[in-house]
């Protein structure tokens, strides 16, 4: 097949996040079963460029006037600065899909995100299949977002509403986002697939990796958001120094406006965060493979996650993992391998925590075998994407019938 995805999101971009993971790991999954995959994401240094990274897969970097929007004024963010730079970057894309029609005609188009990038393609004639991944709840599902009155939250909307209902498939990455995504658009035409990871690559990755975390440091890895459950770790480690804990917890990941603002409001008490937390920043994938294995704990407390690649990263290199009930992780984890609690419980992440850090070595060794062998048999791109093949197919079949 000839597929394209176009993902604002991809690797080694720093904006790059979870759906720039899906990209990048499910186009290299799909170019190595022989199939031809360009991936169009935004260029950070404002230039068109593209490469060839691995046979069969092309990256395209398209210019994106969005990237300074962040730097802008309060008023300037919330009223008016990121509408004619989306619509914009949108008519690139579309430009972009128009000069891909006349020359290698693409089999389907996938539209991973969630900013409605498709809506100046979708202004012209559709010449080819197309389909639609749900990886966060936005698109007026999420009350939330719905409830935000900016601008650019309303533009981002109405855009991502078009897109959802001009694809020939929708695909959510978990059961319990396909469910609401089927409330709103319709069951004929969701599908769940799950992601995926190489999990023999990951296992590789650990069994070479060295990395200084100790089996009494408790490890989180991903974006210091509050919805990602960083503020509710805090109490809860908090809480187990207290009571004896000796450990570090160790972080991860970017920094983000969210904890930027947590910072400044401990200096101004005059404060700092306590020499037994540690950030170490952005790190390699190499790196996280080993945190990831000689931590005490992984310990993803999101409000909200589609599915979670840290949570199948880690299980993959042999580490033991705390999740979030009522997110996608509760697909991944059971109780034979690994740990959940409500989100934002910090009691109940407190005895998480401590079970996990206070396990036997023959325990801790059962539960990561199990936790490996639970993402080796149902998320592991061997499996996943045959499925995600299977609904191109879908798509293609359906978009042939429309015509």
């Amino acid at each position: 097949m000839n597929i394209v995805f176009v993902s604002k999101e991809c690797p080694p971009s720093p904006r790059s996040a979870g759906i720039g993971t899906y990209v990048w790991e499910t186009g290299r999954a799909l170019a190595h079963l022989g199939n031809n995959v360009t991936i169009v994401a935004a260029a950070d240094d404002g230039l068109l460029t593209s490469a060839t990274p691995l046979p069969k897969l092309t990256v395209v970097r398209l210019p994106d006037d969005e990237i300074d929007v962040p730097n802008r004024n309060i008023v300037a963010r919330t009223f008016r600065a990121p509408v004619k730079q989306g619509e914009a970057y949108r008519r690139r894309i579309a430009e972009f899909i128009g000069t891909l029609s006349n020359h290698s005609r693409p089999d389907v188009i996938e539209f991973p995100g969630f900013r409605g990038e498709s809506v100046a393609w979708l202004e012209g004639p559709r010449l080819f299949p197309m389909v639609v991944r749900m990886h966060g709840l936005t698109a007026g599902i999420d009350g939330v977002w719905k409830d935000h009155a900016s601008a650019s939250r309303r533009l981002q909307i109405k855009c991502e509403t078009r897109e959802f209902r001009a694809a020939d498939v929708i695909t959510a990455a978990s059961e319990q986002q396909g469910s609401l995504v089927r409330e709103r658009f319709g069951a004929d035409r969701v599908q769940v697939v799950y992601s995926g990871i190489d999990t023999e690559l990951w296992r590789k990755l650990s069994l070479d990796a060295s990395e200084s975390i100790e089996r009494s440091d408790i490890l989180f890895a991903g974006s210091l958001l509050r919805n990602k459950g960083i503020f509710i770790l805090l109490k809860a480690a908090t809480l187990l120094r207290q009571t004896g804990w000796r450990g570090r917890l160790v972080l991860a990941g970017r920094t983000t406006s969210h904890w930027d603002r947590f910072i400044r409001l401990q200096a101004a008490f005059g404060r700092r965060l306590p020499d037994w937390v540690v950030h170490l920043g952005m790190c390699q994938r190499e790196r996280l493979s080993g945190l990831y294995r000689d931590a005490g704990v992984c310990c993803f407390p999101s409000f909200r996650e589609a599915l979670g690649f840290t949570c199948l990263e880690a299980m993959a290199c042999g580490g033991v993992v705390v999740g979030s009930l009522r997110t996608g992780m509760a697909e991944i984890l059971n109780n034979t391998c690994g740990f959940l609690v409500p989100p934002g419980h910090v009691a109940g992440l407190v005895v998480a925590l401590r079970s996990a850090l206070s396990m036997s070595t023959e325990g801790r060794a059962r539960l990561t075998q199990s936790a490996q062998e639970r993402v080796r048999d149902g998320f592991d791109n061997r499996v996943v994407i045959p499925k995600l093949l299977g609904v191109y197919s879908e798509a293609i079949y359906s978009y042939g019938n429309r015509c």
